[in-house]
Parts: structure tokens; sequence; C-alpha cells
């Protein structure tokens, strides 16, 4: 599983299909403006770092930055968010999708984020909670979904929940205008929430059978409940959380980071935690 995978670009592809509409709806409503200084965390195949660099200065960072490419208003930056220091700033936005679910401490690297915002910025952060899976009527899914779960938390200490858990954290860290919605990852139409569960289902195949989570029996079983008819369910919920740390609106005169450069500030390994889509 990671960005070695052959199959990993196809995986990150179809996240941005699911969560981009999300993550730009979001942001717009926001207020993005000229002028915003934006870090994208975790920032996977780069879409929404893109996207937000057509209005705004973006740094971009992640633990494997091949899929991601400098540009216009663009920084990109190897950087693992659990220690390396703050990636310039202090930011309009952070954005962070797919990712604190993946920490080993992702109360911590809350804290961190907090701390990355200048006085009226924002955060906006798209979770997956994987648990509800375990409620699905197919017994198919519920083995293979289960089985994910245990190998995500032996490899990451994946907590399933923690996007659920974010709202309270942030009022505890100061922040203000809290707010939270939730969206449904829907499998079995064929979909972008299908074809990201289904990626990362084949990637972690393997693992599940030479670990005895899963039979070959299985994991076919699994893979052929896919595409039969009347097939539908939905496979887990994506918490979508937002807040703004109190204070006045920033000025938008101030020069902002030169964007367009490709940085290193970590030996991080690129294994590890810090990367989604």
């Amino acid at each position: 599983m990671g960005k070695d995978s052959p199959t990993e670009l196809a995986r990150l592809r179809a996240l941005e299909a699911l969560c981009d509409p999300i993550s730009k709806e979001l942001i717009t409503g926001l207020g993005l403006a000229p002028g915003w200084l934006c870090a994208d965390v975790g920032a996977g195949a780069g879409s929404v770092s893109r996207w937000l660099a057509e209005t705004a200065s973006v740094v971009a960072t992640d633990l494997d930055t091949r899929f991601l490419t400098p540009g216009e208003r663009l920084t990109v930056l190897v950087h693992d968010v659990t220690t390396d220091p703050v990636p310039g700033g202090p930011f309009d936005l952070v954005h962070a999708r797919f990712l604190l679910e993946t920490l080993p401490d992702p109360e911590a690297a809350v804290g961190r984020l907090v701390q990355w915002l200048r006085p009226g910025g924002h955060l906006a952060v798209i979770g997956v909670d994987l648990t509800v899976s375990a409620l699905t009527p197919h017994p198919e899914l519920r083995a293979v979904t289960g089985a994910l779960l245990e190998v995500f938390r032996e490899q990451m200490g994946t907590e399933p929940t923690f996007g659920r858990r974010l709202p309270p954290l942030l009022a505890a860290h100061g922040l203000t205008d809290i707010r939270m919605a939730v969206h449904p990852l829907l499998v079995g139409d064929g979909g972008p929430g299908e074809r990201v569960m289904r990626a990362t289902f084949e990637q972690a195949f393997e693992k599940m059978v030479t670990t005895g989570r899963l039979t070959v029996e299985q994991v076919e079983a699994g893979r052929a409940w896919f595409g039969r008819p009347g097939h539908l369910d939905v496979l887990a919920l994506m918490p979508v959380v937002w807040a703004r740390r109190p204070g006045p609106s920033p000025d938008h005169g101030r020069d902002a980071r030169p964007a367009g450069r490709r940085e290193s500030v970590s030996c991080a390994d690129d294994t590890g935690p810090g990367s989604d889509g």
C-alpha cells in the first residue's frame, strides 16, 4: 500500500472525483479570495492545490510529492505534519482530507494545524469513517472492510472515528464557528466512492490473506460483490468539519510566500503517515 503501488495514482484520482466537489464548495463558501495564503496538507495528487492556486497562493505538503507539480502561486513541499516545522504561513486556510485518521497522534496534529492559522483563518477537514461498514447487510463487504480496518490500525494506528470527534477538539483549541456535515461513501454504483474503495481493497488484499485476516475465498467473494445488479450500499461516512480561528479579517495586501518551488524540510520516510488525497 502507498504511492509505490501501481494503482495509487488511479486511487488518488478517484478520491479527487469523490471529494473535490465537497472541498471546492466548502472553501468557496468560506470566501476564498486573491491574497489568501493556503496550506493543502497531505495534498496527494494535487487537484485542490491547483484549484486553489488559480486564486490564491498555496503550499502543498506531503511526505511523498511524486504526484505534485509546482506552479504559479503553488509551492510543493516534502513535509511531515507530525514532526516538521510550520511550512510558512500563517495561513488563511488549512485544508486536509482523509489524513488525520491515518496519523499516530491525530490530536497533536490538529493542535499543530490550528497554530498554522492566522487570526481569522479557516481550518477545513474531510475525514472518512469506515466503522459504519460493520452494519452492512452484505457479509462479503463486512468481511473485507473489517479486515481493511485491522490492517490500517496495525500499519498506521488508524482512528476511524476521529473526524466525528473533531468538533469538540477544535473548540478546546479555541476555534469558533465550528460546523459539521456528513456525506455518504456509496459503493455498487461504479462511481468514485466505489473506485476509491476497490483500489484500496486491491492494495490491501495480499496483506489481508498473508496475515490470516481473510481467506482467498473471502477476497474473491468481496470482489464478486461489486457489479451485481442491486448491490448498492453506504460503506463509509465522510465527516466534513470546518472552523475559524478568532481574530479580525486578515490584511491581504501582504507579500505571500514565494510560489512555484519544490522544497524539502525533512528526511521523513515517504511510507509513513501524512499523505491523503
